[in-house]
């Protein structure tokens, strides 16, 4: 698979800056440098931290909205696993159990999705990463990749560095102040430079969406992807624009924002050379195909039928009722859902 086929504008360059700030992987620089190694994992486990204090950190549930904008990004023969774990003191109650088993995404995102609604409770007590990781290796000893979540620092006993097990790229997500000790935070970092994977610090919960987006592309080795964060006030817009080279035919397109009371837009998709628009999402000109996926905190479109140039769109705020105004993230990336 072709990388780097989308380069970012100047125009856009300062709102991509934003969520770097936010969000800039550790180790990013050397996976990079390794891009040519990478190879795709076609088989991902997810370790979902559901620990007691999630009630809090992450009242929205953005952690299982995430891993849904992944389910609905993957390539359909992708296989997922995952694990929810907190943390017990008592040796009759486990820390970590299955949510649901790996299995390709495609046929299955429907299960899967129901499945992280009815498990993902923040019912778990204390941070046991220990079990998480055990649990893990038991029910996905193959996985190629893993994706490892926490809002805090394993707290249950002593760490037996579990993640070397079963060592594959593992690509962990801190987030909320439980992690920013310096103990806490130097554990995620060491899992995933250990395995070969990268480390995302937030301070909340309010990028999980966009960063698990992020490791999508990671994880199935393309570019990062190009990103703009807006803030916004209803009936508010912004224009944005992309440069699509020669051999991109089709991208992706994710939005996503934190609450579900809130609602956005995109229009006006238009590709255009030299000044002149030659495809739209219309008939007046040769058109491209859009598909589009949503949910109450995010829209994915794939858009085809692109060849060399820059594709502009508008994304709107239709609906603010969450805040007087919020943040709009919008990706541009390659297509990974065949």
């Amino acid at each position: 698979m072709k990388r780097g086929i989308l380069a970012l504008p100047a125009t856009a360059a300062a709102a991509a800056i934003i969520v770097t700030a936010i969000a800039m992987p550790s180790g990013a620089g050397a996976a990079r440098a390794h891009a040519s190694a990478c190879a795709a994992a076609t088989n991902i486990e997810a370790i979902i931290d559901d620990s007691g204090s999630m009630s809090f950190t992450d009242s929205s549930t953005l952690r299982v909205k995430g891993l849904k904008l992944l389910i609905n990004t993957l390539s359909s023969g992708t296989s997922l696993g995952a694990v929810e774990f907190g943390g017990s003191f008592s040796s009759s109650t486990p820390s970590a159990d299955t949510v649901f088993n790996p299995e390709a995404v495609g046929p299955n995102a429907a299960a899967m999705g129901a499945a992280l609604d009815s498990k993902i409770k923040a019912d778990n007590g204390g941070t046991d990463y220990n079990a998480a990781f055990a649990q893990s290796d038991a029910d996905n000893p193959t996985a190629q990749a893993r994706i490892f979540l926490t809002d805090g620092g394993h707290n249950v006993g002593t760490y037996n560095n579990g993640h070397l097990t079963h060592r594959v790229p593992t690509y962990v997500i801190g987030f909320s102040s439980g992690v920013s000790d310096p103990e806490a935070q130097q554990r995620l970092k060491t899992i995933a430079s250990d395995t070969g994977g990268q480390f995302f610090a937030l301070t909340d919960s309010s990028q999980l969406q966009s960063v698990m987006n992020s490791i999508g592309a990671a994880i199935t080795c393309q570019t990062p992807p190009q990103t703009f964060v807006d803030q916004l006030k209803q009936g508010a817009a912004k224009t944005h624009s992309a440069t699509i080279g020669a051999g991109t035919k089709s991208i992706q397109i994710a939005l996503t924002w934190s609450s579900p009371l809130d609602r956005f837009t995109i229009s006006n998709l238009r590709l255009v050379n030299h000044g002149r628009t030659i495809a739209k999402a219309a008939r007046k000109v040769r058109k491209l195909t859009v598909k589009t996926t949503s949910s109450p905190t995010f829209t994915v479109l794939k858009v085809s039928g692109l060849t060399r140039g820059k594709l502009t769109f508008k994304v709107k705020a239709t609906t603010i009722a969450s805040l007087p105004q919020v943040t709009l993230t919008t990706q541009v990336g390659q297509s990974r859902r065949k």
